[in-house]
């Protein structure tokens, strides 16, 4: 039951703006649209997505919807459980709270001018933490934002820990407040919130006996710790020439870290073998003691030493899968699948090239032989060199469109390239460099497809030959 009063009144500023309306949804069903504003409700004035999602998920609710210069009153009885189907344009209405902190990895810094606007917007919101998987600091909440992380339970906080040695954290921060990690995190517990920790590490610097310590004090702290994920650190070209890669530490610091001023640095593989041996025996423990692994390691440490990738078993349920934790094993997962249960016949012949950081490329050549062998397919893996942030970024997802350019403009042919999904902005369909999928499939004179998964680039491979066949 829907009972409506109106009255005109001037539209707030892109407060509570609705970006998309999902058809059969109850936002569609009580007439909602695309460009409408849902300023209040149940009286309450909304300040982002977060606050929409709390007061509306009762069963009897008021909104409050600006739609030109007509405010329309709509009050709604739903189902406990009925989606909405609402997506906003900005989720936090406001905009972005920005990062004032000075980590000396900040890939964002990292980057030189003409990329993708977006890419260079610091965040450290705890409402995008909540929204999208960011990691955030919690250098810059203020007593208002824990107050409502608690009414409102937004939870889990994924959280950049990094150390929690006061000092040093200070130091990889670059925040005085970043000292008080230890007491933040023993609030998210005393008021019940969920958090995932993540250490960025740095050879030398926050692994070996500050990792350790870092991990028995993260795990003293209470229940509410979901999981411990620790990835290498990433340096491009750029981001070696700022003279901020270079971390002074105090001198109390000094007594496990020898030196008065130490690099950031990449891991060298030698370096990665030692994190992986240190982290296996945490992993042994927590087996033991936890059932479950709970502390992960980024992908690329066993992708640069050779050693194979955890079985899916060992992720606990991929919790961390955002910060890039598991997303190999289940990429191999997929293939694996794809091997036991795909017909030859339908693939028969479809070719087709796969470009990809030259990290992965061992592994993708492996499972894209197999595919080929299985099912009759002449998919060819194209390893693409990253000359623009330096040849040692090489995942996919940091490939420009112009590197994938100048990897098969030359090249023979009009079979489809397919491209990781992790390389475009999902809202732009843009690379990094802001060239777009189409301009890339215009210029190349080829289809270019984005897939996460080998099952879906066969997927489009039969779709491309029924098309052909037609």
């Amino acid at each position: 039951m829907t009972a409506i009063r109106r009255r005109f009144t001037d539209a707030p500023d892109r407060i509570g703006l609705i970006a998309e309306v999902a058809a059969g949804s109850l936002a569609d069903e009580i007439g909602l649209q695309p460009g409408d504003q849902i300023v209040a409700v149940n009286g309450r004035r909304l300040r982002d997505a977060l606050d929409f999602q709390f007061y509306a998920e009762a069963e009897e609710v008021e909104l409050e919807v600006v739609r030109g210069d007509e405010t329309t009153i709509y009050e709604v009885e739903r189902d406990s459980d009925e989606p909405w189907g609402i997506t906003f344009a900005d989720p936090t209405f406001d905009g972005i709270h920005l990062c004032n902190n000075q980590c000396p990895f900040c890939f964002i810094k990292q980057m030189p001018k003409g990329l993708r606007k977006s890419l260079y917007v610091m965040d450290d919101d705890y409402r995008y933490s909540m929204l999208y998987g960011n990691f955030i600091t919690l250098t810059n909440l203020t007593e208002e934002d824990w107050q409502r992380i608690e009414e409102q339970r937004i939870s889990p906080i994924n959280v950049s820990v990094h150390a929690t040695n006061p000092e040093l954290r200070v130091a990889l921060v670059g925040n005085p407040r970043a000292a008080n990690i230890m007491e933040d995190l023993a609030r998210l517990e005393r008021i019940g919130i969920d958090y995932n920790a993540q250490l960025v590490l740095c050879p030398g610097i926050n692994d070996g006996p500050e990792m350790d310590r870092t991990i028995r004090d993260l795990i003293s702290l209470g229940p509410h710790l979901r999981s411990i994920a620790a990835v290498p650190v990433g340096l491009s070209k750029f981001g070696e020439e700022r003279q901020s890669r270079r971390v002074r530490l105090s001198r109390s610091c000094m007594r496990s870290l020898p030196g008065a001023l130490l690099d950031i640095r990449r891991y060298t593989p030698e370096e990665a073998e030692r994190v992986i041996e240190q982290a296996e025996a945490w992993q042994r423990r927590f087996r033991r003691e936890r059932g479950r692994t709970f502390l992960q390691l980024g992908d690329e440490f066993y992708l640069m030493t050779g050693r194979p990738i955890p079985p899916a078993a060992r992720y606990d349920g991929f919790p961390q899968v955002e910060d890039g934790i598991g997303i190999t094993r289940l990429f191999i997962d997929d293939a694996e699948r794809l091997i036991r249960r795909g017909r030859r016949g339908d693939y028969e012949g479809a070719s087709g090239a796969i470009a990809c950081g030259t990290l992965i490329a061992p592994t993708m050549q492996t499972l894209v032989d197999r595919v080929n062998d299985a099912l009759g397919t002449r998919l060819r893996v194209v390893p693409i060199v990253n000359t623009f942030f330096g040849p040692e970024i090489n995942v996919s997802g940091l490939l420009t469109g112009g590197l994938v350019w100048d990897a098969f403009a030359d090249q023979p042919g009009d079979d489809p390239v397919f491209i990781s999904h992790h390389m475009l902005s999902k809202r732009t369909r843009t690379f990094l460099d802001d060239l777009h999928i189409d301009d890339l499939e215009n210029a190349l004179g080829r289809p270019v497809f984005a897939s996460e998964y080998l099952s879906q680039v066969v997927q489009q491979l039969a779709r491309a030959q029924a098309r052909i066949a037609l």
